[in-house]
């Protein structure tokens, strides 16, 4: 809008100037031109001022963002040539030095996947825990916490397992993770059926 309003008034301005010109100067077409295309690249030059008005602090947070997302780039990568170690590593570093980047959500998910692929499935469960505590009020958080109880019967914690999606089966947010939680419990249920041999 700015923009728009400042291409009308130099619009104005031309024409004023043209008027002057042709009373005073008509008969110097040439000095007609090089004053209009004067005022056209005096306007040009104060319009590209007033949009770059970044200051050094934001020229600043632009390079991290974009340090940010070729780091985290780099950790994707690592995780989808199966390099999971190298993975986890970098986007620890990655969560070290740009704690508040945008993808630092993206970051924890990806954190979980990978310890979870080099079977380190304690950690796997502390980033998914971490994650929901961060991100209670959002699916992304939710669906951490129901793939922490998923693990936990993986890891054959299932009374840990039963608390969690009993309390995801009871809430509100999502109908959704909600019927999820509860056929897992059903799933629970059958096996203990299967199996009644206690495995404390």
């Amino acid at each position: 809008m700015h923009k728009i309003k400042l291409f009308f008034k130099i619009l104005q301005k031309i024409d004023h100037s043209k008027k002057i010109i042709y009373k005073k100067h008509i008969s110097n077409p040439l000095r007609t031109f090089l004053f209009v295309v004067t005022i056209l690249f005096v306007c040009s030059t104060n319009t590209n001022a007033a949009d770059s008005k970044e200051t050094p602090i934001d020229v600043f947070k632009k390079q991290r963002m974009l340090q940010g997302e070729m780091h985290f780039a780099k950790a994707q990568e690592y995780f989808q040539n199966r390099k999971f170690k190298a993975s986890s590593e970098k986007v620890l570093d990655f969560l070290i030095i740009y704690p508040d980047h945008p993808q630092s959500l993206g970051a924890l998910k990806l954190l979980s996947e990978a310890y979870f692929m080099d079977d380190q499935i304690e950690k796997s469960i502390q980033v998914d825990l971490k994650i929901y505590r961060e991100n209670p009020m959002i699916e992304e958080g939710l669906i951490s916490y129901f793939q922490a109880a998923k693990k936990y019967v993986k890891l054959g914690k299932k009374d840990d397992a039963v608390g969690m999606y009993l309390f995801i089966a009871r809430q509100m947010f999502s109908r959704k993770i909600a019927k999820d939680a509860e056929i897992e419990l059903e799933q629970i249920k059958i096996l203990d059926i299967e199996n009644p041999i206690s495995e404390k």
